[in-house]
């Protein structure tokens, strides 16, 4: 697979979410983008899934990062 090649990383149904996402991806230097957040954010229309994308060079990366946020957040909700 070509490095430079866009795989999704993450799925969510929600666009702001994805670009909240692909925002913090950018901050750690990893060039991230959205695929079918203009679908999702049709009015009315919800569960429509929301890629995030990056080359497949940085992919484990930004997998790692995205998980850590996660569980993050699961820790500070408790």
């Amino acid at each position: 697979m070509d490095t430079q090649e866009l795989v999704t990383v993450y799925t969510v149904s929600n666009s702001v979410e994805a670009e909240i996402i692909k925002n913090a991806l950018h901050s750690e230097g990893i060039r991230a983008f959205v695929e079918g957040g203009n679908q999702a954010a049709e009015s009315g229309l919800t569960g429509i899934p929301v890629h995030i994308e990056v080359p497949a060079g940085e992919a484990d990366r930004a997998r790692k990062y995205i998980e850590a946020h996660e569980r993050r957040q699961k820790f500070d909700q408790k």
